[in-house]
């Protein structure tokens, strides 16, 4: 099963810059947040140790009060009629386009990190994506992402 491709989030501005999405894996081990278990309005940061990581599925949630890098802008389903998985660039902008029609845009002080479904999640979470606000310039943030 696929994890967060932490390759691609190690870089988090070219990332970002890109417009890539990343998929989250299901199980989750360890402690924390399952990443299809946040909501809107959660604040959490990655680890340190994101780039080294083979797969991340889980963040620890913190009080958004608390400087933070990443934040919970929209989630949402995409497999509600029992269609099947698809392709891995059909996926990622399926997820970019559900994450840009939620209303919140991109501005010169974050962007969007749209997180794509596994197979296993798009069969039995109804295909579940996650939309992650990050501020440019890897600097923490107090408050909301979006509104600075």
């Amino acid at each position: 099963m696929r994890g967060w491709m932490v390759g691609l989030i190690a870089a988090v501005l070219v990332v970002l810059a890109a417009g890539v999405a990343i998929v989250v894996a299901l199980t989750a081990t360890g402690d924390g947040t399952a990443i299809v278990d946040l909501e809107a309005g959660d604040c959490f940061d990655l680890p340190d140790d994101v780039a080294e990581a083979d797969e991340l599925v889980t963040v620890d949630v913190i009080d958004c009060e608390t400087p933070h890098l990443a934040e919970v802008v929209s989630i949402g389903s995409l497999n509600t009629d029992g269609s099947p998985y698809p392709a891995d660039d059909e996926l990622f902008a399926l997820v970019e386009a559900a994450c840009r029609s939620a209303g919140v845009v991109e501005s010169d002080a974050f962007g969007l990190l749209p997180i794509a479904p596994t197979q296993a999640l798009w069969d039995s979470f109804d295909g579940r994506f996650v939309c992650v606000a990050i501020p440019y310039g890897g600097v923490a943030v107090t408050g909301s992402v979006v509104t600075g």
